[in-house]
């Protein structure tokens, strides 16, 4: 099924239409100059060779050069209609000729991106954008849709990589193409891991109104913090990510109150689903930081053993202040994923806050070795230092910060 098929009414796969832009047009009648390499001659034919040379430079220009060009030109012309006229079989065989003529020719490639994608032929339009990138680097609608090829054929990493690349180079200047690569991106994301990512992406269609039976699975999915795709999911296992991603979608779109009491219905039908009070806290903190503390608590008291929970549950507790409830979670946390740097950053600010600032300040520029940009490390290192009198490493970190949250 073709990239954007399986979305909801009014969002159509028909993309990325607009005029090809001017770094992409070719002018059809330019001629280049054909190469011209020397070769030894022997002294007994360099005299005539050198007449022969004599009479072809003197000719107004190469025969041969102008009958290519000339079937180069009458071939993409007749391509062009063809493509105007919708007979895609054969534009994509008088494409294909065109760049067998010319193969530097970039808007052939792109043609032909256009067709075998609008055709579902995914592998050969990911070829052709291939080629028309190496030609036309950094386009962005090229690499998007190369990107939704990519999902097609399960090069989901690929994928990730060109959509997120083609969004940042401007693939959705046109709401629907941005409908399209967004929704695709969110499925990434959660596959990938990146679930908070994920949830942000989602947001802007349930703000919008906009949904279909997928879509909810995946937002359901990226909330619950499963990796996996809404199409790999079973008929059974459906019904509750859907419901959960009811829920999510309507305190995203502005109901807060219906949400709360879709929710209650879910912890009831679901006591022991993991991540799901995870889920509602992660949507609740912006609006009720306590409420959501709460959530991530019972999230801990449902599953013991769930461990990014209980990170977020430290991290949470040391932003509120509370660095004597968040110490024993967060070293608890360190002790199992040593590696988790919410947790490594909650617990060396409750430890720095609650006496033992040496060991918080290392543990802070451990997480700052990993990830030099962290701005809550350096947030923390900062009053770190400012508790024990270091005050030109804590102005140095203030500046850190004033620099990263620009």
């Amino acid at each position: 099924m073709r990239a954007g098929n399986e979305f909801y009414p009014g969002i159509q796969p028909a993309m990325f239409v607009a005029p090809i832009s001017d770094k992409i047009k070719v002018n059809l009648t330019s001629k280049r100059a054909l190469p011209f390499k020397a070769t030894p001659l022997c002294a007994s034919m360099a005299p005539i060779l050198l007449g022969v040379l004599a009479w072809m430079l003197a000719m107004p220009s190469s025969a041969a050069a102008q009958d290519l060009q000339a079937g180069f030109d009458n071939v993409a012309a007749r391509a062009a209609a063809a493509r105007d006229q919708q007979n895609v079989p054969l534009a994509l065989e008088l494409y294909g000729e065109a760049e067998r003529l010319k193969p530097d020719w970039a808007e052939g490639w792109w043609y032909l991106g256009l067709l075998h994608y609008g055709d579902n032929d995914y592998a050969a339009a990911i070829d052709a954008f291939n080629h028309f990138l190496e030609l036309t680097p950094d386009t962005g609608p090229a690499t998007a849709l190369r990107g939704l090829c990519e999902f097609e054929t399960g090069a989901y990493d690929d994928s990730l990589r060109d959509i997120e690349r083609g969004l940042a180079l401007g693939a959705a200047s046109q709401p629907r193409n941005g409908q399209i690569l967004r929704y695709h991106l969110a499925q990434l994301l959660t596959r990938a891991g990146r679930f908070e990512d994920a949830l942000k992406a989602y947001e802007p269609f349930a703000r919008q109104h906009i949904s279909d039976p997928d879509m909810l699975v995946g937002l359901g999915l990226a909330g619950m913090r499963v990796q996996a795709l809404p199409k790999d999911i079973s008929q059974d296992q459906r019904a509750m990510y859907m419901a959960v991603g009811e829920c999510g979608y309507a305190f995203m779109s502005g109901d807060s109150e219906g949400a709360a009491g879709m929710f209650a219905q879910q912890f009831t039908s679901y006591p022991t689903a993991a991540n799901l009070h995870l889920f509602y806290g992660y949507l609740l903190y912006p609006h009720d930081p306590d409420l959501a503390t709460e959530e991530f608590r019972r999230e801990v008291e449902i599953a013991p053993t769930n461990t990014p929970a209980r990170a977020i549950l430290a991290f949470t507790l040391m932003l509120q202040g509370r660095y004597n409830e968040a110490l024993p979670e967060a070293q608890r946390v360190v002790n199992e994923a040593p590696a988790l740097e919410i947790a490594q950053i909650a617990l060396g600010r409750s430890l720095a806050e609650t006496g033992d600032a040496a060991r918080g300040a290392t543990l802070l520029n451990a997480v700052l070795q990993h990830d030099p940009n962290n701005l809550e490390a350096h947030i923390a290192l900062a009053a770190t230092y400012a508790r024990t009198g270091r005050r030109e490493d804590a102005w140095h970190e203030r500046m850190v910060c004033l620099e990263l949250a620009k």
